[in-house]
């Protein structure tokens, strides 16, 4: 064999005054305290001088050594070298193997293979089986990767070598075995809190007796209270229907793993052979403490609830994971809190310079509906109000052309001009949205300081938290009967115009679908009152009125629909001018066929595929469309995919309703 040649490492010059600065400046200052001593005692001086010198030239020494042993390190590891050739791979103190594009196992040290590949067999010449499947790609992108083998666990360092003239790659094996699990045990040890509360237990009671009722609530009660110890819970009644529990975070995984299962037995629980439909809303939190997780759960609890309650909403450090939500709940709004909201909402008007009132992208007939309703109330107070709207995108054009018709014509205005309008007290008024990036001019909202929020929708991870009025209301029909119960309690000695109640009723009878979808006893009491205003009914019609060309478009769509899991899936693929209205009628339509129970439409705008998805209820399409960055109602939702194309938007939305229906099962 050839000598090797002995290879010589010169170490980096490093400068040492920019690399230690503080240690420089003392040094430079013992200098001349030495220069000083020697003014008063000559000896003395040199002495000190030469001993400052002495401490310095060590110190530099052997820091010099520790650049050089650590440079030499890398330079051994990261080398290109020969493993057969050189001995620095083979007696490495580690584990290492080196392989090559293929990912195949081209060689590997001793220590590797004692520790490896002694006791155990090699199914295969491949490295994903000792690196936890992770293959190449993932190892190149990574400094270092997490992986398993025989029992124990290690974490693997990645370099680049050169084998028999070729480039291959070596992985450096650490054991950390112990240290991990230490570290699992840390993270399974770790405290959740649950507070756990029965959604609107007097609606569903109210029908039964007093002595009925209690037998009603311990069975529910002994349902939550068998299901939550069975999971090594701690469980304390906080109340009637209330409860709190805390778990280790072992425990809260099985549970994750068992879907909340209580949810359904709740759901499903019987008295006498009828099914009382009480629901479950839970509120989760995890961190490090059990302040930290009370705090998270209870912001957990409301979320679920501003969700339609039923479900169980979990809130980690940056974001909820939801499980359940498959009921279509229950009317349990009072007049109450509608009464305090309509106390608010005047005050803040009130003390208002203006009033700018605002709804998401693509107004519709509610959107519109409920910002005029507010901004008739403004007027009646005293106060000027504009409605932010853009013409080009909106869908209700035919109510604006309605108020037009009326005389009313500089009510609304567009959104690039908001800003004349943006005085020292202005007031924002935000309808049928709560999320900034669903608003039609998101920019106005950072630029005022009062905001009151008015939406119906289930509330969602981004909703906006910066309102002095935040008035939601999951269980309500539509933002329109929102904001008319308001007019009715906020006690302005004014008449409603006619113009004014049809755009709330419009908005109502587009929400509910002509009174069919998510309509309570309030929302006929609302839509009364509009009637008792004047608000005609065939005016209100008219206003869903379609061109000859629309009407075709979305018959073709309902027509080559396409069925997938009981849902029916459309796409309107030609050119239509109002293609969002063509979109969301034909999706009502397609819930008309016999065994659909979820409608899904799919359009393109520009470059993003545009869906909207409608339900009966027997399909959760919030859900659905929150696995593809959407939202919505349980019955009404919608979602936007930029950059696609319809064949791969086809593929993300099977999957969103494969992972519905897992879930719910």
């Amino acid at each position: 064999m050839k000598k090797e040649k002995k290879r010589k490492y010169k170490p980096k010059k490093i400068n040492f005054i920019t690399t230690h600065p503080v240690v420089s400046a003392t040094a430079l200052l013992c200098f001349l305290m030495s220069f000083v001593t020697m003014y008063f005692n000559l000896v003395a001086g040199i002495v000190e001088l030469v001993f400052v010198g002495a401490v310095l030239l060590t110190a530099f020494s052997a820091r010099n050594v520790d650049v050089y042993r650590t440079q030499w390190l890398v330079k051994t590891l990261n080398n290109k070298m020969s493993a057969e050739d050189d001995g620095n791979l083979k007696n490495f103190p580690l584990p290492v193997v080196i392989f090559n594009n293929s990912e195949k196992i081209v060689w590997y040290n001793s220590l590797f293979r004692k520790e490896f590949l002694e006791g155990f067999s090699v199914e295969k010449n491949d490295i994903k089986q000792f690196t936890s499947d992770k293959g190449l790609g993932v190892i190149r992108q990574n400094s270092h990767i997490e992986c398993s083998y025989g029992g124990k666990y290690y974490t693997a360092y990645y370099s680049t070598v050169q084998y028999k003239k070729n480039t291959c790659y070596a992985l450096y094996f650490v054991d950390d075995t112990d240290l991990k699990q230490c570290r699992a045990e840390y993270e399974s040890t770790r405290p959740v809190v649950m507070v756990i509360n029965l959604d609107a237990v007097d609606e569903y009671l109210r029908d039964f007796r007093d002595s009925q009722q209690a037998e009603i609530m311990s069975g529910v009660e002994s349902i939550i209270e068998n299901w939550f110890t069975k999971y090594n819970c701690i469980l304390r009644k906080t109340g009637s229907g209330k409860f709190l529990a805390l778990a280790e975070n072992n425990s809260f995984i099985k549970m994750k793993e068992d879907k909340f299962s209580v949810l359904s037995q709740v759901r499903s629980y019987t008295y006498k052979d009828k099914t009382v439909g009480i629901t479950l809303s839970v509120g989760a939190g995890t961190g490090k403490n059990f302040v930290e997780c009370e705090k998270k759960a209870r912001q957990a609890l409301d979320m679920a609830l501003g969700r339609g309650g039923d479900q169980v909403a979990i809130r980690t450090e940056n974001d909820y994971e939801f499980f359940g939500g498959v009921s279509k709940g229950i009317e349990k709004r009072t007049k109450v809190v509608t009464r305090k909201v309509a106390a608010a909402f005047k005050e803040a008007i009130s003390m208002s310079s203006n009033i700018l009132i605002m709804g998401h992208r693509f107004a519709d007939l509610d959107a519109l509906g409920s910002a005029i309703g507010v901004s008739f109330v403004c007027n009646a107070l005293g106060k000027d109000s504009k409605i932010v709207m853009s013409s080009k995108t909106s869908l209700a054009m035919p109510l604006v052309r309605h108020l037009k018709t009326a005389g009313i014509n500089d009510l609304i205005i567009e959104p690039d001009i908001y800003e004349k309008y943006i005085g020292e007290n202005t007031l924002l008024v935000i309808v049928d949205t709560h999320r900034q990036s669903f608003l039609e001019c998101p920019e106005l909202f950072d630029k005022v300081d009062k905001t009151v929020i008015i939406d119906h929708h289930r509330k969602t991870v981004d909703h906006i938290n910066k309102a002095v009025v935040f008035y939601h209301e999951p269980n309500a029909s539509s933002a329109s009967e929102m904001v008319t119960e308001l007019i009715e309690y906020m006690n302005v000695d004014f008449e409603l115009p006619q113009v004014c109640a049809e755009a709330l009723l419009s908005g109502i009878t587009l929400d509910t679908k002509n009174f069919v979808m998510k309509t309570g006893v309030r929302t006929f009491e609302a839509a009364a009152y509009l009637r008792s205003m004047n608000a005609d009914t065939v005016a209100v019609k008219q206003l869903f009125s379609n061109s000859l060309k629309t009407q075709k478009a979305k018959s073709e769509v309902v027509t080559n629909a396409a069925m997938y899991k009981k849902c029916a899936v459309g796409v309107v693929d030609t050119e239509v001018d109002d293609i969002r209205i063509v979109a969301s009628q034909a999706a009502d339509e397609l819930l008309n066929v016999d065994g659909v129970y979820a409608s899904f439409v799919l359009f393109m705008t520009g470059n993003t595929i545009n869906i909207s998805a409608r339900s009966y209820g027997d399909m959760n399409v919030q859900v659905v469309m929150e696995f593809l960055g959407g939202g919505g109602h349980q019955t009404m939702a919608a979602a936007q995919l930029e950059n696609e194309n319809f064949e791969n938007a086809l593929k993300r939305l099977s999957k969103a309703i494969d992972k519905t229906i897992e879930a719910r099962e």
